[in-house]
């Protein structure tokens, strides 16, 4: 007795090592994760950001272009007769403006000393261009403080930005010369920033929630999806308008940009376009780049929990998997607690004996449960886990072996005993499938005949199917060899005719499933050689075929059949790996695989594979 006591305390203190280091890896799995996946996301953002920096430059080049094509073709030695000007020009201004797509409605001429000579005003409703009164374009030169240096520098493209009732405008300069290269004055053309972001940034699209914005060297905002934050200081004005926030990370944020070129960073901040903004965590990438005389800093921000939703699912489903570990054994323990008190009172043995077999089948269900879970967590710790899990099982397994000898007279104890070996190797079984599908494995393949291969996985899986299924068979002998492992040829059949017998068992008819193996016809044969040119060298094939009499697929859900752990039956009946073992064993062998389903009409799976004829 005292030996049986010190296994059971070895299999709880093995049970016990088994949970923490799962939750050892599961820690550092986790960690490792999120680090990789923030890094991806901030290296995705940085090529975004170059990508978006080189779409400015590039359309801001366009626009000056645009402007100076404008002075080649304009008359612009009437300069000081704007009705002249505009009466030869006419067709080309509407075509410039126009293909300004609204980002400018103004353009005006002044000498070379600053003066306005004359300015123009765009109707885009109504196509038209006419002369406007100077004193309406007197802010865009107010404002510009870029001015002095375009006459200090006449070569300069643009302005640096600037604002005018916090609406951010940027003016293209044209220098206009006489016949004798001397400068006469130059086209300014302003244009309106947030109309530019709307055309050409507004529909940047991520994959989450995020958007890019430019700010100057003073770290305000000259481009942002939400109108009210341009002209905005990212720190100082926004505490004014929101007092309440924490600004710390986006003045960390501010000195960084201020210091270095490009970058990432992860860092606290709000999305500001929310009636009441909320903190967020963001990953984010910058660039600076120069537009004439601007200096900007392009941001790209995006949502980082939203980034990472599958590290979280994957804590989900971890923190599943512990609970599911510690009911384990909290089972387990209670298990033998009663195997205990059935020994010391034998007056009660009946009742306990049965009370034990409600015990039992709870705790087998229970353990189907712990496997299911287990399994969808398959991943990054699933090789090291169910390694340490067969360092577990193999003392039990021994030392039940053992207990079945020493008590070989006792035949309750003995069946129980049985149930714990029998357990115990079926996790062993258990852990050395999952190592098949997790692990890259040193594959032992023959050359077999196909014919032969699949009647006996046929016949196999025949002999465990209810008899009220009719079963047919139609196979071709001598259709040639092929090289696979013949395992994986009864994994295939096993796992087609068994959903293909779940999916008739609600027939009130009779339930229905027909193999056929059979040579490929030419013209499936040219079909499958146009989808996958692996397959074009090939000559022979054959077609294996199982279909059923069931309801059919749903069109809904047939590109999902596939996917690991998508079932549509409940808990009980499937864990959603069957025809995703299917699909992996064939792509395992770059076979041919289709599928047709008519509701009310059945189901059909078509595999082809190449073979070598038979000598």
């Amino acid at each position: 007795m005292k030996r049986t006591n010190k296994i059971v305390n070895l299999m709880i203190t093995a049970m016990t090592i088994f949970i923490i280091v799962s939750v050892f890896f599961a820690i550092r799995g986790f960690s490792v994760i999120r680090k990789t996946t923030t890094a991806s996301g901030q290296d995705f953002l940085l090529q975004s950001t170059e990508y978006v920096g080189k779409v400015i430059q590039l359309s801001m080049k366009n626009r000056h272009q645009s402007l100076n094509y404008l002075a080649i073709d304009g008359n612009l030695k009437n300069n000081d007769d704007p009705a002249a000007y505009l009466n030869s020009s006419q067709s080309a201004l509407t075509t410039f403006f126009d293909s300004l797509n609204g980002e400018a409605d103004s353009l005006f001429y002044i000498d070379a000393s600053g003066t306005p000579l004359y300015a123009f005003h765009w109707d885009s409703k109504k196509k038209q261009v006419s002369i406007a009164d100077t004193e309406t374009i007197q802010p865009f030169i107010n404002h510009d403080l870029s001015l002095k240096q375009l006459f200090d520098k006449p070569t300069a493209q643009n302005s640096a930005s600037y604002f005018i009732d916090k609406k951010s405008y940027l003016n293209f300069y044209q220098e206009i010369k006489n016949t004798a290269g001397d400068i006469e004055g130059y086209l300014i053309l302003p244009l309106h920033l947030e109309k530019f972001y709307q055309n050409f940034l507004q529909d940047f699209e991520l994959d989450y929630k995020g958007y890019p914005m430019i700010k100057d060297q003073s770290m305000t905002v000259v481009m942002h999806p939400v109108a009210e934050q341009v002209g905005l200081d990212i720190v100082k004005d926004r505490e004014k308008l929101y007092p309440d926030l924490n600004y710390s990370d986006l003045k960390h944020l501010e000195k960084y940009q201020l210091s270095h070129s490009s970058g990432k960073l992860t860092y606290k901040s709000y999305w500001w376009d929310e009636d009441v903004p909320t903190e967020v965590l963001k990953i984010s990438a910058f660039e600076w780049i120069d537009v004439g005389l601007a200096h900007w800093v392009v941001a790209i921000n995006a949502d980082y929990n939203e980034r990472n939703d599958d590290i979280i699912n994957f804590v989900i489903v971890l923190s599943l998997l512990l609970v599911v570990l510690l009911l384990l054994i909290g089972i387990f323990s209670l298990f033998i607690h009663n195997f205990r008190k059935k020994e010391r009172i034998e007056e009660e043995n009946k009742q306990l004996i049965e009370k034990q077999k409600q015990q039992k089948l709870q705790h087998q269900l229970e353990l189907e449960l712990y496997q299911r879970n287990k399994m969808e967590t398959v991943g990054l710790l699933t090789t090291s886990i169910v390694h340490d899990m067969n360092n577990f099982l193999t003392p039990i397994i021994g030392n039940t072996q053992l207990l079945l000898e020493e008590y070989s007279n006792d035949p309750v104890l003995e069946g129980d005993l049985q149930d714990i070996l029998h357990s115990a190797q079926k996790g062993k079984q258990l852990s050395a499938n999952v190592l098949r599908f997790s692990k890259t494995q040193q594959s032992v393949q023959e050359w077999l005949d196909v014919s032969a291969a699949i009647g006996v996985a046929t016949h196999l899986i025949g002999e465990i199917i209810p008899k009220n299924i009719q079963l047919d068979l139609s196979i071709q002998e001598n259709l040639g060899t092929a090289k696979f492992e013949e395992i994986d040829i009864q994994n295939l059949i096993y796992n087609l005719i068994t959903n293909a017998y779940q999916a008739t068992r609600e027939n009130t008819a009779i339930q229905k499933i027909r193999v056929e193996v059979c040579a490929t016809p030419k013209e499936i044969i040219e079909k499958i050689k146009k989808e996958n040119l692996r397959l074009q060298a090939e000559k022979h094939f054959v077609s294996l075929t199982i279909s059923d009499n069931g309801p059919g697929i749903p069109t809904d859900i047939r590109e999902k059949i596939f996917e690991p752990f998508f079932t549509t039956k409940s808990a009980d009946e499937g864990t959603g790996l069957g025809l995703f073992a299917v699909a992996s064993i064939i792509s395992k062998y770059e076979w041919y695989l289709d599928l047709h389903s008519e509701l009310a009409n059945g189901t059909t799976f078509l595999i082809i594979l190449p073979v070598r004829p038979p000598e």
